[in-house]
């Protein structure tokens, strides 16, 4: 048999739970096969399956939400590990990294089996009844909305931003749009240009939007099912999803109006200031718009990231703080801002961050500890990859960024109520404070002002969304200097300087094409610096 690449085996498989040895099948068993696609009840089958891939540690249950996070100024790791991360976390990550290997083919799963079921929409409308149209087009247009995701989350991590480029020409990742349908299929794709991934990304948004219920409800089995409202890609989480990937385009108008489609809906609300840490904990809560679920029997246990984060558990990761800068051995920055630091005393959001200690004999003492995801008894924290409070903030900043560029006062005033909505609910003291610590009583005038009104979204996003898998890229987006702490030992600790653009460290902000990819195809070019 022919030697095939890693994206060529990548064929539909039926997961009804998490499948971790999927990359050890045979490919005559991961090969879609005309059968499959026989039925409703295999159609719904393998758009369950898509969602049970992006459980997977090597996903959104772990890797997504912590390589972002430690690569960046927001996390950094223990000096007691089990030598996870250990290239990230020094940003001398290589293209032989595990991880890197395991997201790249975890992705590339989720890509082909969603071709398998975009491809066999005209196979699935010859055997539908008039009463499973409304489920059968749902169906199809999550697959649609499922490839979007994974493909701008495979653009984020192996390439630079869209803007990176004037017109975008720089390399992206390969385009894979068709099933695989031969066990000696070989498939050498070549890596598009950034543009090219982008269009394909806004093109299966809007074929998602085509047929997903203009409702937002989810059909399970022939009927509306609310418990799959916020563990499925219904309309809103696929217009959350299009502001999301509009920011990384600096597409401003797209923006404000994806997020005020889901802002107006009515069906989010933000937390309180009381709940917000129990709630943000809680499966399926108010501002939840689209979370990858975990369940008793469906879960990556001791893989998770609950498990790496509490100090029961692995307890590895750990928060940044100005302390760990005093004990640095490297270059002391009196401006360094630690993710504990960015936060006053009466943010609700630095209990996420809360200071502890290691619990691991010759550990850091008061350390920030990552407090967001923690039940290693049941698991059943689901991970939560779209909030309302991201609308609220993506809406601010695309009408702040319009100000600029129109000079527009009634976009800064309506850019500046969003940003306030968001701090009001997360700071007690939020009314009393300055500009640069919480509100602005007015908008900012002139261009300086305004730029630094901007400035202060990103640090409202930072604090909003850290340990959630979103800081590095908006560190990328906007060539954002910073400053990486590779250890919070007490005697060992050091400092990184950043500087984007510049720096030895630059290239290592995003990740390299796997090895075995470069090796075994030869159309696959390997990212600048690896």
């Amino acid at each position: 048999m022919k030697k095939i690449s890693s994206i060529a085996i990548l064929g539909i498989v039926l997961l009804a739970s998490c499948q971790k040895d999927f990359l050890d099948n045979r490919p005559q068993q991961s090969v879609f096969t005309e059968d499959v696609f026989s039925s409703m009840p295999t159609a719904r089958a393998a758009v369950n399956g898509l969602y049970s891939l992006m459980q997977s540690y090597s996903y959104y249950g772990r890797d997504a939400m912590v390589i972002p996070e430690v690569i960046s100024d927001n996390m950094t790791r223990s000096v007691k590990t089990g030598n996870r991360y250990t290239g990230m976390n020094t940003m001398t990550h290589t293209a032989t990294d595990a991880n890197v290997s395991r997201m790249w083919n975890q992705m590339y799963q989720v890509v082909t089996n969603a071709n398998a079921i975009i491809a066999n929409e005209e196979k699935l409308k010859a055997i539908i009844t008039p009463l499973q149209q409304e489920e059968f087009g749902q169906l199809i247009g999550e697959a649609y909305a499922v490839r979007a995701l994974a493909y701008f989350d495979l653009a984020k991590f192996f390439s630079r931003p869209l803007k990176h480029t004037a017109d975008g020409s720089h390399l992206c990742v390969p385009l894979v749009l068709n099933p695989i349908t031969k066990v000696d299929e070989v498939v050498y794709p070549a890596r598009n240009k950034a543009s090219e991934v982008y269009a394909q990304i806004d093109k299966d948004l809007t074929e998602a939007l085509k047929r997903l219920p203009a409702t937002g409800s989810v059909y399970n089995n022939g009927a509306i099912n609310n418990s799959f409202y916020k563990i499925r890609l219904n309309r809103w989480g696929t217009l959350a999803l299009k502001a999301r990937v509009a920011i990384f385009k600096e597409d401003w108008p797209t923006a404000v109006a994806a997020s005020t489609e889901v802002i107006n809906s009515g069906k989010y609300s933000l937390f309180t200031y009381g709940s917000m840490v129990q709630d943000f904990r809680t499966p399926n809560n108010n501002e939840s718009i689209f979370e990858v679920t975990n369940n008793t029997n469906d879960n990556p246990g001791t893989d998770s990231y609950a498990y790496l984060s509490n100090q029961g558990g692995y307890g590895e990761l750990l928060g940044t703080s100005a302390a760990m800068n005093s004990k640095s051995t490297g270059t002391t920055l009196s401006t360094f801002r630690g993710l504990y630091d960015s936060y006053t005393p009466t943010d609700v959001r630095r209990q996420f961050v809360a200071l502890g200690d290691r619990n691991s004999l010759g550990g850091e003492k008061n350390v920030p500890l990552c407090l967001k995801y923690t039940n290693i008894v049941t698991y059943l924290e689901n991970i939560k990859v779209m909030r309302i409070a991201e609308m609220y903030l993506s809406r601010g900043e695309a009408l702040a960024r319009l100000a600029v560029l129109n000079n527009s006062a009634t976009s800064l005033t309506s850019s500046l109520a969003d940003i306030n909505l968001i701090r009001k609910s997360r700071d007690t003291a939020s009314s009393t404070k300055p500009f640069a610590a919480s509100l602005l009583a007015t908008p900012p005038t002139g261009t300086l002002r305004a730029t630094a009104f901007i400035d202060s979204i990103i640090v409202e996003r930072r604090k909003e969304f850290a340990l959630e898998g979103q800081r590095i890229f908006d560190l990328n987006r906007t060539k954002t200097n910073y400053v990486k702490i590779n250890s919070a030992g007490n005697a060992a600790s050091r400092l990184i300087q950043y500087t984007a653009t510049t720096s030895s460290y630059y290239y290592r902000t995003i990740l390299p094409i796997p090895v075995t990819q470069v090796q075994n195809n030869p159309k696959m070019v390997q990212n600048e610096g690896f």
